[in-house]
């Protein structure tokens, strides 16, 4: 699968539907075998799997125009390869991802064979079910539609890259990070998680590996120091899910976005900068205001500085490459191409960095089995997405929430945001980001914002659904890292995450956020209200400032953060007036509280660590 994809960005050796299809052939067989590797009592089950997969994939590819003339006119061969496809596709997707997303999508078909019994708004005329299958999994659409496209052209290379990035050893140049980090500064263990986990996640294409990588790192080394066990799992699963949404790679949910939106991908890149830094400001302050509250002191682990700096070509020159080729309009497919040549070169260098051939082997395995796993779940959501699009649902939902909103936009987004998290809950990022586009996304644009920023705005919480319980993935894998219980790790990963959640608020009511037009007297005040209602919301929800904070005073920070928010939203100097003289007043209690305890215990000052 590898050396196919590699061959084809350099070479067309088959068309555009043709290639679509192997790579569904390759995924279904990787991912089928790989659940033999664990049970492999289920191989009767799984060999027919694999057997029947190719039958239906070799009929696709050979007879593919005469399926793409008679769409939606099947013939009795084409409907029972179409089943074929559609069964496999929903079981590969559960044995790859569990249940989730197969019991959407086998509810989405069953709504496409009995809608018609429904009463309106739901009802629609009813299909035959040759016509349905056709269009969910043999008519040149639905499966074979534009996010198996995706897969096969952007995903699967970039998946890549990230695992021949973790083969390549290029992981022990941010451990040495983290290393030197933790060692200079009070809260450098949790930002060394923050920031490697930052670099980490904006290339692995999936949070549970990004938590997994460098979480088996970052997560004792918090413990050791003193973070309590949620906070270091927590600290862990909001920083690897922040990767996502962190350029100049993101998450690969942003290639989608590139080609839903028609915007070239390094304009996206642009866009997400400026919220990307406000997220992880955000994070680095809660590790910080964690640090003073638990009293913890830097690390005594050694650190290597030279190390650091030998390693640091292997992951900057890659990255810088793929930049570059990115600016200079490539293809993203063909940018991650030479970027992992690059890393190969680069990583046989020198001999401490080199990889053994089983090492090499590894990190093309495990990467052809996580895009394979991507694969599947894309070709399941296809199916999901032809219904949407046949029965016209995507048009009833907009404007069901049309009619919840009562036409006002800010209740429109706070619906969208609840049906985003709970679509994007225990599948993966992208397909949480493809089914909330289908879905969500068009109300939001029907109610007037651009096509680029309602993505936006759901792209965002198709990312932080990893974090957001009850079922938050990255949370639950932190968790078992940190030995901690899973509820308290993703409550606490919510609160670290909180910049993940208002951001896109922010992203629509404030253009300069990404780049966009606005008038110069707000752009100043609004950068500084964001800031400071993101710092104040933080400090409430930790508890501590300069002193620990108890009911009262978490209250009034709250409210001083909600100033500060509802000006960004509705642009009311008032409220930016109102929170600042809060805040001031906030500040100067803080300090008077800190001076009297300081007095009381007989001490001429204190050490104020929460400001520094």
């Amino acid at each position: 699968m590898v050396l196919y994809h590699l061959v084809s960005i350099e070479y067309l050796l088959l068309g555009p539907i043709p290639h679509q299809n192997l790579h569904l052939a390759f995924a279904l067989v990787l991912v089928f075998l790989g659940t033999l590797q664990k049970k492999p009592r289920l191989w009767p089950w799984n060999f027919t799997l694999v057997l029947v997969s190719l039958i239906a994939t070799a009929y696709v590819h050979i007879f593919y125009y005469d399926l793409e003339l008679r769409s939606g006119f099947p013939t009795t061969a084409d409907t029972i390869i179409g089943t074929i496809l559609i069964i496999v596709a929903i079981e590969s997707t559960r044995q790859a991802w569990g249940l989730v997303l197969p019991i959407l999508a086998s509810f989405f078909i069953a709504y496409s064979f009995l809608g018609y019994l429904l009463p309106p708004p739901f009802y629609f005329m009813k299909l035959q079910p040759e016509q349905i299958v056709s269009n969910m999994g043999i008519g040149m659409r639905g499966m074979y539609g534009t996010v198996l496209s995706i897969s096969a052209n952007y995903i699967f290379m970039f998946v890549l890259f990230g695992s021949v990035l973790g083969a390549s050893g290029a992981t022990g140049f941010f451990m040495e990070i983290g290393r030197v980090m933790g060692k200079r500064y009070r809260a450098g263990s949790g930002m060394s998680a923050v920031v490697t986990s930052a670099l980490v996640g904006m290339i692995s294409g999936s949070v549970v590996v990004n938590v997994v990588t460098t979480g088996s790192f970052t997560i004792p080394l918090m413990k050791k120091v003193g973070y309590k066990p949620e906070n270091a799992g927590a600290i862990e699963a909001a920083a690897s899910t922040g990767g996502q949404i962190m350029p100049p790679v993101m998450g690969i949910a942003a290639f989608a976005m590139a080609v839903f939106t028609e915007t070239p991908y390094i304009k996206i890149c642009a866009m997400a900068a400026i919220p990307a830094v406000l997220y992880f400001l955000v994070c680095g302050l809660y590790v910080h205001l964690q640090a003073v509250k638990l009293n913890i002191n830097p690390m005594t682990e050694k650190s290597d500085l030279s190390e650091l700096v030998k390693r640091a070509p292997l992951f900057i020159i890659p990255l810088l490459l793929l930049v570059v080729l990115l600016m200079l309009g490539h293809s993203a497919e063909y940018c991650a191409f030479w970027a992992i040549v690059a890393l190969v070169v680069l990583s046989i260098i020198r001999k401490k960095t080199r990889p053994s051939l089983s090492q090499w082997i590894e990190g093309f395995v495990d990467g052809a089995v996580t895009g394979a796993q991507i694969g599947v779940s894309v070709a399941c959501i296809g199916t999901l997405i032809a219904v949407v699009v046949t029965t016209g649902l995507g048009i009833k939902l907009s404007a069901l929430v049309e009619a919840w909103s009562g036409g006002y936009l800010i209740v429109a987004l706070v619906i969208t945001m609840l049906i985003s998290i709970l679509l994007g809950m225990g599948v993966p990022t992208f397909t949480a980001y493809v089914l909330e586009v289908t879905v969500v996304a068009p109300v939001l644009i029907k109610m007037g914002l651009s096509m680029i920023i309602a993505h936006f705005f759901v792209f965002y919480f198709a990312c932080f659904s990893f974090v957001t319980p009850p079922v938050a993935i990255g949370a639950l894998v932190a968790s078992r890292l940190a030995n901690s219980g899973y509820m308290k790790t993703g409550l606490e990963a919510s609160k670290v995450a909180m910049g993940g959640f208002l951001v896109p608020y922010f992203i629509v009511f404030y253009p300069a956020l990404t780049l966009g037009p606005t008038e110069t007297h707000l752009i100043l005040s609004g950068f500084v209200a964001l800031l400071a209602g993101l710092l104040a919301i933080e400090i409430a929800l930790v508890g501590q400032f300069i002193t620990r904070l108890h009911f009262v005073g978490r209250t009034f920070f709250l409210v001083t953060g909600a100033l500060f928010v509802g000006f960004v939203i509705i642009q009311d100097y008032a409220l930016f007036v109102a929170g600042a003289a809060l805040s001031s007043f906030l500040v100067l209690w803080e300090w008077r509280k800190k001076r009297l305890t300081a007095v009381s215990k007989g001490v001429e000052g204190g050490n104020c660590g929460a400001l520094g």
